[in-house]
């Protein structure tokens, strides 16, 4: 790809990304009386060395949704991985979130999760995966301080495919694009909630850099409804940064979000 192709490319992400972030009236869905959220979020991956098969990383994210009047806060610390084999990773840790919620009770969340990540080997230089993962979660409702808990199981199957030749695959000033499908299991409702589709592109600045621009689309079960529904409109700009050279590219896909 020629510079000239990769300044239009660039600009393109650009135009891209200001459209998708500009505010946009919400939508009534259906006769659940519930409205589209457009949430916006910036997220920060960072990851590190710790032995030649375990990788330790953390997650700091942002969220903010104006029609439903919360912002997320999101820390993602200790956490690591263990890969085995080059197809197989073990995932485990603890993410916690504080919701500031404007027309409810604040939330204050704490998710120990632990999951596999299984990798499709292949010679297109495609990352084809899926990451299927247990999470509990435990919330206080910060007005009464009062505890619940419940599980799930999310899996996520999804691809990264490089948008230049196979021999520049992956290599830095080069982009990538990304999409993938994942469905949560909730066990203490007994069926899918939520459901998010997504897609987006990439750009590899170099061994230790990736930023990306997703956009999902979520459906979930509002209160009164027997069904999923599309529900939330979700925008992200996701950092991924190693600490030790070279270290994205082996871990591959590190993610969480």
């Amino acid at each position: 790809m020629t510079h000239r192709n990769h300044a239009a490319v660039v600009a393109g992400l650009a135009l891209l990304f200001t459209f998708v972030v500009a505010p946009r009236p919400a939508r009534a869905q259906g006769d659940t009386g519930d409205e589209t959220g457009n949430e916006y979020r910036l997220t920060l991956f960072p990851s590190h060395r710790i032995t030649d098969t375990v990788t330790g990383f953390a997650y700091l994210g942002y969220v903010w949704n104006p029609e439903k009047q919360y912002r997320t806060y999101y820390l993602g610390w200790p956490a690591a991985t263990y890969a085995p084999r080059r197809w197989v990773q073990i995932w485990g840790g603890v993410v916690g979130l504080y919701t500031d919620n404007q027309a409810t009770a604040d939330k204050l969340e704490v998710r120990p999760f632990g999951g596999v990540k299984l990798f499709l080997p292949n010679h297109l230089k495609w990352t084809i995966y899926n990451f299927t993962r247990y999470e509990y979660r435990a919330i206080e409702d910060r007005a009464t301080h009062a505890w619940t808990g419940s599980s799930r199981v999310r899996s996520r199957f999804g691809v990264e495919f490089p948008l230049t030749s196979r021999e520049r695959a992956w290599q830095p000033k080069t982009f990538y694009g990304l999409a993938d499908v994942e469905p949560y299991y909730r066990f203490d409702r007994d069926q899918v909630d939520p459901l998010r589709v997504r897609a987006g592109a990439g750009y590899v600045a170099n061994d230790r850099l990736r930023v990306e621009f997703i956009y999902h689309a979520q459906w979930t079960r509002p209160a009164g409804s027997s069904g999923l529904a599309f529900t939330d409109n979700i925008y992200r700009v996701n950092i991924k940064l190693g600490l030790t050279k070279g270290i994205i590219g082996r871990f591959q896909e590190p993610d969480i979000d």
